[in-house]
């Protein structure tokens, strides 16, 4: 259970420290005034990276030079651990006050599911965010996954600024293009395995909420070559003037997609507005079923995010989905308006009103 936060410019908050005594808080406010900033803290904290944009710069106050995190977290009713995090011109990082150099060591403590109101655009919007979705989640479960991604995306950069600016020193070329081969392999390797996971563990709660979609699959597309580390480096070695043309490398796991389909049909292209929601709230409730699984202590160990994500559900999809995350460890939820259903009687109430959060109710 996550007992404390603490954010100083971030955001439109200058400062600001809550306290949590709640399994499901409620930060409620109207839209502009900084609840969903608060889940994106959260989320940050857990990630190391922001649901919102890939640039760190946008997050901090207008203004500031940098943004600081902290969290407390209690752990087994008695245990207490603190993540404390700035982020500037240079980041640091700290757990129970100590400095630690490698973002492994930070991410992780807090698995974190959020059900966010773009959540549809994971199916039908362009390809960069479906691969972002499977990289957080597999990071999630797999160290060796997360590992593997830093060392593919350091290696892909500096290839490719070596070959916008046509340097042709092949022995360095090479190291990268071992490092890319040897990397990119172990992620296709485990975004199958992964992927093959959420998509049996979809299909089963799709069953339950919609049947008509229950004949759901994820394919995923990615060069058949990069599956293997020796293929690898033989296509990265006859793509290279064409890659060295271009100027950046051309094919590779920073490139892949994953197509999810209903009755062999793409929903990205068949798929109604309404289809597409019903398959990115399932995509995350299963995400959810599996960290629950992988995890020693279940759903307890997991923290849900929940932005403005039932608004247009039938009752009986709202029922089914405060169902199945009922269970989790703590639930922060964002809303304009103070919610009736029952699910939420014991919660704790923060009123959100221009970076500022107050208690009124629990």
């Amino acid at each position: 259970m996550l007992t404390e936060l603490k954010l100083e410019n971030f955001r439109n908050f200058s400062g600001a420290g809550l306290v949590f005594h709640e399994k499901s808080v409620i930060f409620q406010g109207a839209n502009g005034q900084g609840k969903t900033s608060l889940l994106e803290a959260l989320f940050f904290l857990a990630n190391l990276r922001s649901f919102r944009t890939s640039q760190t710069r946008e997050i901090r106050k207008i203004g500031s030079p940098s943004f600081r995190l902290g969290v407390s977290i209690r752990r087994r009713g008695t245990w207490t651990s603190r993540l404390e995090l700035e982020a500037g011109a240079v980041r640091s990082l700290r757990i129970d006050g100590l400095p630690v150099s490698r973002a492994s060591e930070f991410t992780g403590r807090i698995k974190t599911i959020a059900f966010l109101p773009d959540d549809p655009w994971i199916i039908n919007g362009p390809s960069v965010l479906r691969r972002r979705f499977f990289d957080m989640f597999i990071c999630m479960l797999d160290r060796e996954y997360f590992t593997a991604l830093q060392q593919y995306s350091s290696a892909l950069k500096s290839r490719n600024f070596l070959l916008k600016n046509r340097n042709l020193n092949r022995d360095i070329l090479f190291s990268y293009d071992t490092l890319l081969a040897s990397s990119g392999q172990k992620i296709i390797a485990l975004r199958l395995k992964y992927s093959a996971l959420l998509s049996d563990a979809i299909q089963v709660i799709l069953t339950e909420i919609r049947p008509e979609l229950a004949d759901f699959k994820i394919r995923m597309r990615y060069a058949s070559e990069t599956a293997e580390q020796k293929s690898f480096m033989k296509k990265l070695e006859n793509d290279f003037a064409k890659d060295m043309q271009k100027g950046f490398t051309s094919f590779g796991p920073h490139l892949d997609d994953f197509v999810f389909l209903v009755d062999e049909k793409p929903l990205r292209l068949y798929g109604s507005r309404g289809q597409c929601r019903m398959t990115s709230l399932c995509l995350k409730l299963a995400e959810l079923e599996i960290v629950k699984n992988a995890s020693s202590s279940g759903v307890e160990d997991t923290v849900v995010l929940v932005d403005d994500a039932t608004g247009d559900l039938d009752e009986k999809a709202k029922f089914s989905f405060l169902s199945k995350i009922a269970d989790a460890g703590q639930i922060f939820y964002a809303f304009t308006e103070l919610p009736g259903e029952n699910f939420f009687r014991d919660s704790q109430i923060f009123k959100v009103e221009n970076g500022t959060a107050r208690v009124t109710g629990s």
